[in-house]
Protein backbone atom coordinates (compact mmCIF):
# COMPACT_ATOMS: atom_id res chain seq x y z
CA UNK A 1 0.00 0.00 0.00
CA UNK A 2 1.60 3.26 -1.04
CA UNK A 3 0.91 6.58 0.54
CA UNK A 4 0.85 9.17 -2.20
CA UNK A 5 0.94 12.77 -1.03
CA UNK A 6 -0.13 15.38 -3.50
CA UNK A 7 2.45 18.12 -3.94
CA UNK A 8 1.20 21.71 -3.58
CA UNK A 9 0.89 23.73 -6.75
CA UNK A 10 3.43 26.46 -7.42
CA UNK A 11 2.67 29.59 -5.37
CA UNK A 12 -0.29 27.90 -3.64
CA UNK A 13 1.37 28.52 -0.28
CA UNK A 14 2.45 32.08 -1.10
CA UNK A 15 0.17 33.65 1.49
CA UNK A 16 1.77 31.50 4.22
CA UNK A 17 5.24 32.99 3.70
CA UNK A 18 6.45 35.79 5.95
CA UNK A 19 6.50 39.23 4.35
CA UNK A 20 9.81 40.52 3.09
CA UNK A 21 10.99 43.13 5.59
CA UNK A 22 11.98 46.62 4.57
CA UNK A 23 15.57 47.06 5.68
CA UNK A 24 15.96 49.86 8.23
CA UNK A 25 17.55 52.82 6.48
CA UNK A 26 20.05 53.74 9.20
CA UNK A 27 21.18 50.13 9.56
CA UNK A 28 21.60 49.79 5.78
CA UNK A 29 23.72 52.94 5.56
CA UNK A 30 25.77 51.86 8.56
CA UNK A 31 26.50 48.49 6.93
CA UNK A 32 27.43 50.25 3.72
CA UNK A 33 29.86 52.54 5.51
CA UNK A 34 31.45 49.56 7.26
CA UNK A 35 31.79 47.70 3.96
CA UNK A 36 33.71 50.47 2.21
CA UNK A 37 36.44 50.77 4.85
CA UNK A 38 38.58 47.98 3.32
CA UNK A 39 38.00 49.38 -0.18
CA UNK A 40 39.01 52.91 0.84
CA UNK A 41 42.48 51.62 1.63
CA UNK A 42 43.17 54.11 4.44
CA UNK A 43 42.10 57.08 2.31
CA UNK A 44 40.81 59.19 5.20
CA UNK A 45 39.57 61.97 2.89
CA UNK A 46 37.54 59.51 0.81
CA UNK A 47 36.03 57.95 3.95
CA UNK A 48 35.12 61.38 5.33
CA UNK A 49 33.50 62.41 2.05
CA UNK A 50 31.57 59.14 1.86
CA UNK A 51 30.33 59.59 5.43
CA UNK A 52 29.26 63.14 4.62
CA UNK A 53 27.37 61.97 1.54
CA UNK A 54 25.78 59.09 3.46
CA UNK A 55 24.50 61.55 6.09
CA UNK A 56 23.08 63.78 3.37
CA UNK A 57 21.46 60.78 1.70
CA UNK A 58 19.94 59.65 5.00
CA UNK A 59 18.22 62.99 5.48
CA UNK A 60 16.81 62.91 1.95
CA UNK A 61 15.91 59.22 1.97
CA UNK A 62 13.91 59.15 5.20
CA UNK A 63 10.90 60.52 3.32
CA UNK A 64 11.35 57.89 0.60
CA UNK A 65 11.64 55.18 3.25
CA UNK A 66 8.32 56.27 4.71
CA UNK A 67 6.73 56.16 1.27
CA UNK A 68 8.07 52.62 0.82
CA UNK A 69 6.57 51.59 4.16
CA UNK A 70 3.19 52.99 3.09
CA UNK A 71 3.46 51.34 -0.34
CA UNK A 72 4.28 47.98 1.27
CA UNK A 73 0.94 48.05 3.06
CA UNK A 74 -0.87 48.10 -0.30
CA UNK A 75 0.91 45.06 -1.74
CA UNK A 76 -0.48 41.55 -1.36
CA UNK A 77 2.83 39.77 -0.72
CA UNK A 78 5.87 42.02 -0.86
CA UNK A 79 6.96 45.58 -1.50
CA UNK A 80 9.59 44.19 -3.89
CA UNK A 81 7.45 41.79 -5.90
CA UNK A 82 5.97 44.14 -8.53
CA UNK A 83 9.28 45.90 -9.14
CA UNK A 84 11.16 42.62 -9.35
CA UNK A 85 8.78 40.99 -11.82
CA UNK A 86 8.19 44.01 -14.04
CA UNK A 87 11.58 45.70 -14.07
CA UNK A 88 14.32 43.39 -12.91
CA UNK A 89 12.98 40.12 -14.27
CA UNK A 90 10.70 40.71 -17.26
CA UNK A 91 12.12 43.86 -18.85
CA UNK A 92 15.87 43.28 -18.41
CA UNK A 93 17.14 41.72 -21.62
CA UNK A 94 20.90 41.40 -21.14
CA UNK A 95 22.88 38.20 -21.38
CA UNK A 96 22.27 36.42 -18.08
CA UNK A 97 25.62 34.69 -17.73
CA UNK A 98 27.81 37.75 -18.21
CA UNK A 99 25.55 40.26 -16.46
CA UNK A 100 24.62 38.26 -13.38
CA UNK A 101 27.67 36.11 -12.67
CA UNK A 102 30.52 38.49 -11.91
CA UNK A 103 32.85 35.63 -11.05
CA UNK A 104 33.12 34.91 -14.77
CA UNK A 105 34.13 38.51 -15.46
CA UNK A 106 36.83 38.65 -12.79
CA UNK A 107 38.32 35.15 -12.78
CA UNK A 108 40.83 34.25 -15.48
CA UNK A 109 40.04 30.56 -15.32
CA UNK A 110 40.14 28.43 -18.46
CA UNK A 111 37.73 26.03 -16.77
CA UNK A 112 35.27 28.75 -15.75
CA UNK A 113 32.41 27.03 -17.50
CA UNK A 114 33.11 23.64 -15.91
CA UNK A 115 35.03 22.36 -18.90
CA UNK A 116 37.93 19.96 -18.50
CA UNK A 117 39.85 21.93 -21.13
CA UNK A 118 39.91 25.58 -22.15
CA UNK A 119 37.24 26.49 -24.76
CA UNK A 120 39.84 27.40 -27.38
CA UNK A 121 41.29 23.86 -27.15
CA UNK A 122 38.00 22.21 -28.03
CA UNK A 123 37.89 20.71 -31.51
CA UNK A 124 34.65 20.17 -33.40
CA UNK A 125 33.90 16.44 -33.45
Amino acid sequence: MSHHHQQPHMLSEQDQLPRLPIPPLRQTISKYLESIVPVANDDIAALAETNRRASHFLRAAERLQQRLIEYEKTQPYSWLEKWWFELAYLSWRESLCINSNYWIAFADDPNAYGLAVAPEQLQPG
